[in-house]
């Protein structure tokens, strides 16, 4: 049976590591110290707004406990969401100041030449060369996950397993971000860069989806205290969800996992230690809470229009914007597949059409019945950047009012990241 450790961090982060390696022997029977060994921390740095990243503080006591223990040679990798750069949410969580502080090299995937490899489920994506040659082909290499324990509006939760979603280029992710696909290619990339260990950070679980927005953080965090921590990612990951309120078979990509056996995904079959779980018994929402600007007027199709693709990113996109930035409405969003008529009659202002879906069936049609309109259309299921673009314009936002951090110093952590 594997072990996982759910262990109590009010008592301090360092015991609280100490606890989750204890049951295998301590960390020095866990990570190997060869002289050629790199331990590659990886954290959810999707985004630098506040919870939607692996806590700074628990990443510092990552490093600082391996640190101590006489590990030398770290790096932490990451590559933020699309629409984003990794440089700039390393600036701004402080990830770049505790790499400094621990002489841990930053690694940026989303920089650098890339790769194609080959998928279990018979697909291909490219991966950052660095992320193949270290991490795919290991070596003596060490590869240490460290997610956040939040919930998922497209995927239910996001943990270990999901954790590998950051390392297809961003035109993979695009693609592969739809009903049909999504589940599948998370449980792939993990067939293809399973970690040997995974600590999730659960100081404050997030609820209601994966990017809570700033200005109602209130309802959206759930103060938890715990690390969760194991070898097996996918038995930690059934811990983590059973802590969040949701079961196997609700998470399609660690159903899938375990179907494909890489993993134990029977809870009954995983011993856990530390806290029990019967201290969790709220379910966390993984759905966002749909607070959007009453003025825009949103046309979905009826026959299909996915939470896991263009609809559940434009609704984040409108969530944000409309709540953090107070933007403005008067226009449209069309998404989805299906569309009648009567749908498409007497749209208010400029228009958004979002998904292939909606602009190979709709796109033209608009263009055609409203001439004397801007006709804006986002192609992929899962263009962040292209659709959190058309938003802002359409609300009146500057983006670069979005960063918080000094437009000059952004400009000149953009600039590294080019060269």
């Amino acid at each position: 049976m594997p072990i996982v450790v759910i262990a109590d961090t009010t008592q301090g982060l360092e015991p609280a590591v100490d606890a989750i390696f204890a049951p295998h022997g301590g960390v020095e029977a866990v990570i190997p110290k060869n002289a050629d060994t790199t331990v590659y921390v990886k954290p959810n740095g999707v985004h630098f707004s506040p919870h939607t990243h692996t806590d700074p503080a628990v990443l510092e006591a990552i490093l600082a406990y391996l640190r101590d223990h006489g590990y030398t040679r770290l790096a932490v990798m990451e590559s933020a969401t699309g629409g984003n750069f990794t440089r700039l949410v390393f600036q701004i969580t402080g990830y770049a100041a505790i790499c400094r502080r621990y002489a841990a090299e930053p690694v940026y995937l989303d920089e650098g030449p890339t790769v194609p490899v080959g998928l279990c489920d018979g697909t291909r994506a490219h991966i950052s060369r660095r992320l193949h040659d270290d991490i795919v082909h290991r070596g003596n290499n060490f590869y240490l996950s460290l997610p956040k324990l939040k919930t998922h509006s497209m995927a239910t939760v996001t943990l270990g397993v999901k954790n590998q979603q950051a390392f297809p280029v961003d035109a993979d992710r695009m693609e592969r971000h739809c009903h049909r696909t999504l589940h599948r290619r998370l449980a792939a990339l993990y067939d293809l860069t399973r970690p040997d260990f995974c600590i999730i950070e659960g100081l404050t679980a997030t609820a209601h989806g994966h990017f809570p927005t700033t200005a109602l953080l209130d309802e959206c965090l759930v103060p938890m205290d715990v690390l969760i921590g194991g070898p097996d990612t996918l038995a930690v990951d059934v811990v983590g969800a059973r802590a969040l309120g949701y079961r196997l078979e609700e998470v399609e990509h660690l159903r899938l996992c375990a179907e494909w056996g890489l993993g134990e995904g029977e809870l009954s079959r995983i011993d856990v230690r530390g806290v029990g779980l019967d201290r969790f018994t709220e379910r966390l929402p993984h759905t966002i809470l749909r607070r959007f600007h009453p003025d825009v007027r949103w046309v979905v199709g009826r026959t299909r229009a996915c939470v896991e693709g263009c609809r559940g990113n434009s609704e984040l996109i409108q969530e944000m914007l409309y709540n953090d930035y107070h933007g403005k409405g008067g226009w449209t969003l069309v998404c989805g597949s299906g569309f009648e008529e009567e749908d498409l009659a007497d749209l208010p202002g400029d228009i958004l059409v979002v998904g292939p879906c909606a602009c190979h069936e709709v796109g033209d049609q608009l263009a055609r019945r409203y001439p004397d309109r801007r006709i804006y259309r986002v192609p992929e299921h899962n263009d962040l950047m292209a659709n959190t673009h058309y938003q802002a314009r359409l609300m009146g936002v500057t983006p670069v009012n979005m960063v918080p951090l000094n437009p000059l110093r952004s400009a000149a952590t953009l600039l590294q990241a080019k060269l």
